[in-house]
């Protein structure tokens, strides 16, 4: 095994860890909940995007490709419903915006898992991984983008309205966060 690969399933394990670790916790806290299924879905689509990566020529794939996009939307949404109950709410987010963008999420996952909408096939060419995208790519990319925007604006309007302790621990969850969230969009969306 080569040490990009224990590396990989290094921080894979210690993701799923942090997530179990925050969920016992306090597992009835939708804070504690939705970090949790963020974790998992970052451990997801890290293991799904390397072994889509890996096993690029053959159906599998394909599908681990497709989980991993899978996982990208569902890292979108427990994201937004986490800085939405961030630091004190444990009751699940009531705007319809967090609902109608569940449901889009909800839709986009089947999709991006049953169809060749979003992502039609993987090849390697000279070692390096070509992705060919479906129509529905453009949407995905749009949900991701939304979701993370609407994310950024609702930590900045938390951390302009706390004091303290929780607009410190706002602040750290935004570094923490956002700024790497960001830059995973940027180079995996638009570059």
């Amino acid at each position: 095994m080569d040490a990009s690969t224990l590396v990989l399933i290094t921080v894979v394990a210690l993701t799923v860890w942090l997530a179990s670790f925050v969920y016992l916790k306090h597992p009835s806290r939708w804070a504690n909940r939705s970090f949790s299924i963020f974790s998992l879905a970052v451990a997801g689509w890290t293991a799904g995007t390397w072994a889509a990566n890996y096993f690029a020529q053959a159906q599998i794939g394909l599908v681990l490709g497709r989980v991993a996009f899978a996982m990208g939307i569902l890292m979108a949404y427990a994201l937004l419903i986490f800085f939405h109950v961030f630091p004190a709410s444990s009751t699940f987010p009531r705007p319809v915006l967090i609902r109608v963008v569940g449901v889009l999420a909800a839709v986009l996952t089947l999709i991006s898992l049953t169809t060749p909408w979003v992502l039609t096939a993987l090849t390697t060419e000279n070692g390096t991984l070509r992705v060919k995208y479906g129509p529905l790519y453009p949407l995905f990319a749009v949900y991701i983008l939304g979701c993370v925007g609407y994310t950024f604006s609702i930590i900045l309007h938390k951390i302009r309205l706390a004091r303290g302790v929780e607009r410190l621990q706002l602040n750290y969850l935004f570094a923490g966060l956002i700024v790497p969230g960001v830059l995973a969009t940027v180079t995996n969306l638009l570059i």
